[in-house]
């Protein structure tokens, strides 16, 4: 069978070639530009835009580390993530595409930016300190005392507490009366003038914790209650924990972490 090239006049500067064969192929046959383009389209299904994981880290702007817990939120699509202990985070399933990112933590100026995220793209974050923090070291005393208050609520006894401005205003001039006066712990002298608690009936010797250490029962006639940035009472344990102002900036510094409160002894 020989064959030979067939040249259709299209729309100028357009050339169509098609190879027909010579046993009877009319030119209805063939295919114009218009009509092999619908076919085309019929038969091919849109493409499934890509997705990935997209990944980041958040990192605090004047010492270039990293900001674990700050909040990472796509506004356009309503989703947030967390940064990890090492200040990383991650979206996974996303699109490539044009996103506005909203990332906030504690003590940092919310950063709010769009950016054009490219397939496996990975993005650092830096968050400006707040001014405040800058200044001095009140917002990191206040972090620090919002971690005391979720242990104390986390801890299965009854329990209040006390800041500064109730310290402040007080007229008992010590702590023992300040309890005495303020909470519904009744506090009682044994014959060695230490004093005890009642508890389910029982009376046994108060527990005392000074900035984190045990101290005796005798600390709290001597400690007067402006000399206190927080003041702990857990009535359903006989227990009375203090810090001073000096130990939460210190505290507040080095980064400490509070433990769990052991529920039984004598310990802190």
């Amino acid at each position: 069978m020989r064959t030979r090239a067939l040249t259709v006049p299209t729309a100028p500067n357009v050339r169509l070639l098609v190879v027909a064969a010579s046993c009877g192929l009319s030119a209805a046959a063939l295919l114009l530009p218009g009509i092999a383009g619908a076919a085309h389209a019929q038969d091919t299904l849109p493409d499934t835009p890509p997705t990935f994981t997209f990944q980041g880290e958040v990192r605090d702007y004047m010492t270039e580390l990293p900001v674990p817990g700050a909040s990472v939120q796509i506004a356009e699509l309503k989703r947030l993530v967390v940064t990890d202990h090492v200040g990383r985070f991650a979206f996974p399933e996303l699109t490539p595409g044009r996103y506005t990112f909203v990332t906030s933590s504690f003590g940092y100026e919310t950063n709010r930016e769009q950016s054009a995220v490219g397939l496996n793209a990975f993005m650092v974050v830096r968050l400006n300190p707040m001014a405040i923090a800058l200044e001095g070291i009140e917002v990191t005393v206040e972090r620090l005392v919002r971690q005391l208050e979720v242990r104390r609520l986390s801890t299965p006894r009854a329990s209040e507490a006390f800041e500064t401005e109730a310290m402040q205003r007080t007229m008992e001039t010590d702590v023992a009366a300040f309890v005495d006066a303020r909470t519904s712990l009744t506090l009682y002298r044994d014959q060695l003038d230490r004093l005890q608690v009642r508890l389910r009936g029982r009376q046994q010797p108060l527990r005392v914790c000074l900035d984190e250490v045990a101290v005796a029962s005798g600390f709290l006639a001597n400690i007067q209650p402006r000399e206190l940035g927080l003041l702990e009472v857990y009535e359903g344990m006989g227990m009375i924990r203090m810090y001073t102002n000096d130990f939460l900036s210190r505290a507040a510094r080095e980064g400490f972490s509070p433990a769990p409160i052991p529920l039984v002894g004598r310990g802190c």
